[in-house]
């Protein structure tokens, strides 16, 4: 496809109709809009397509964006650190993204209110798990009390590092008893359980399910760089086990990230949902074969199949072209009996009949016995011949 034409399609992709925007001021108005529609169809295809495993994880993704977007983060901890914040719920053990939600900055819901942003997001991304006995492990932004609580109505099991300064902790949070490394203090609340374990520092988790009893080994680095072994928690393990999902989908999708600079906002958006289903797709070919395939041969081969049947169009040769201050040869001699037409070589190079110009001169030292014109033997001499 030319530059020019692709550059075309650029300018004039859309996702969704203009003429059907609400203003910005009226009820109903949605920041998303321009990809609104793609937004649905993958939050409602992803999970038909896939048979997640018992254990998820929440955790946020970002879009590179630094242009000017009322819905830019800034966060300055992240590898990325100016962009859109996507919600998004993973499969731990594969990184499908089984569904996600843009973050679009602050809500003056009313209904919103008894919950806190984490929460609400882990309660929406959550809402079809419901008494399905999965695990989801969310880290310290989302986790609380009343989250914990929700979950476990709601018959989902959960666990996820916690803020000490959160609300309605335990008070074994608030002890100021000093612990040795790979000591832990656990307590029980509501059929919550709240663990404190000291490993290079404190480590505060809350579950509604795991055992705080239970434990196992780990073996971190100690300052001179040495492996040793500590006792810890088994739900601090697991959570450490669960937690990486989303990080498995950002590793493959940087990886050949299909993402463009453009001056419009939403494009970034759409090329990280178009990122975002090849590499679902991706993941579900790994389930469905034995051997190890690679991202890079898998995304060629898509866009092989994608763009089959709407390549460009052949272009036909140019006619032949004689150069008007050159005695024309007759057809007679020029078509005539061609496979008598020799190349023969000339002692001095020769401005070619067919494709010199003054603008790009071409010489060649080759001549048609019969015609006697100088021609290159590719592809002028047989486009001279021919009809």
């Amino acid at each position: 496809m030319p530059s020019k034409r692709y550059k075309k399609l650029i300018e004039n992709i859309h996702v969704n109709d203009n003429t059907k925007v609400i203003p910005k001021h009226e009820s109903g108005y949605d920041k998303l809009h321009k990809v609104r529609p793609l937004i649905d169809i993958l939050n409602e295809s992803f999970p038909k397509a896939f048979n997640h495993s018992s254990y998820l994880a929440v955790d946020e993704s970002m879009i590179v964006f630094k242009g000017r977007s009322s819905i830019k983060q800034y966060m300055p901890m992240k590898p990325v650190k100016r962009g859109y914040k996507v919600w998004c719920l993973a499969d731990s053990a594969t990184g499908y993204i089984c569904k996600f939600d843009i973050y679009t900055g602050k809500t003056s819901d009313s209904e919103k209110q008894n919950y806190g942003l984490g929460e609400r997001v882990v309660i929406n991304l959550t809402s079809s798990l419901k008494n399905k006995d999965c695990m989801v492990a969310f880290d310290n932004f989302f986790t609380s009390v009343n989250l914990m609580e929700t979950l476990l109505k709601d018959g989902i099991y959960a666990l996820g590092t916690v803020r000490s300064n959160r609300k309605n902790l335990p008070d074994i949070y608030k002890d100021k008893t000093k612990l040795q490394r790979g000591e832990f203090m656990f307590e029980t609340k509501a059929k919550l359980f709240a663990i404190k374990w000291l490993d290079s520092k404190n480590v505060y988790v809350l579950t509604n399910y795991f055992c705080p009893k239970d434990t196992t080994t780990v073996l971190p680095r100690n300052k001179a760089g040495e492996r040793q072994t500590v006792y810890c928690p088994k739900v601090v393990a697991e959570y450490n086990r669960i937690m990486g999902g989303v990080d498995k989908f950002d590793q493959l999708h940087e990886r050949y990230a299909v993402g463009r600079r453009s001056t419009k906002w939403w494009h970034r958006i759409l090329y990280y949902l178009i990122d975002m289903s090849i590499v679902n797709s991706f993941i579900l070919m790994k389930i469905n074969r034995k051997r190890t395939v690679d991202q890079l041969p898998f995304r060629t081969n898509l866009a092989r199949q994608l763009i089959n049947g709407y390549t460009s169009r052949k272009r036909r040769n140019k006619p032949v072209q004689f150069l008007s201050n050159k005695r024309a040869v007759p057809d007679e001699v020029r078509l005539a009996d061609v496979g008598k037409h020799l190349p023969i070589q000339q002692a001095t190079y020769k401005r070619c009949r067919l494709c010199s110009t003054k603008a790009a001169e071409k010489r060649t030292r080759y001549m048609c016995s019969s015609c006697q014109v100088p021609l290159c033997i590719q592809p002028c001499f047989n486009r001279f011949h021919g009809k």
